[in-house]
């Protein structure tokens, strides 16, 4: 990825969540209550996705190796959340559902493939967890 094209994605990026900076919601410590279903590698393994599952909410969290993460939570009853973190941060803000697929198009774009079903992605699963407590 150029430099321009990676400055031009990380402008979007803020941009999409600066004004959405105080609305936050708050996820429950997934990585410790939920178990981890599968590790997917996404861009030329850059988009580390990570789905985890709890008997009321799944969480997936796609992290790049510049720090930015996207997750995505859903629970049981129906209600989905979308938040991202940009990359030398340690806050989540809660963005729309388009907010949040512009971010991902714009800096993994292979995973936003995958996601949306489009063909041609380089996305593939590293690990499963299905069999392991």
């Amino acid at each position: 990825m150029s430099v321009t094209k990676t400055l031009a994605a990380m402008l979007l990026l803020m941009a999409a969540t600066f004004p959405f900076v105080a609305v936050s919601v708050a996820l429950p410590d997934y990585r410790k209550e939920a178990k981890k279903v599968h590790l997917r590698e996404c861009d030329s393994s850059t988009t580390h996705v990570t789905m985890y599952r709890s008997p009321t909410y799944y969480v997936t969290e796609a992290t790049t190796d510049s720090g930015e993460a996207f997750i995505m939570m859903y629970s049981t009853s129906g209600e989905a959340n979308f938040l991202t973190q940009p990359a030398g941060t340690r806050g989540r803000a809660e963005v729309s559902r388009e907010k949040w697929y512009e971010g991902i198009q714009a800096i993994a774009p292979n995973y936003f493939r995958h996601i949306r079903g489009i063909p041609k992605s380089d996305c593939y699963l590293a690990e499963s967890f299905f069999d392991q407590d």
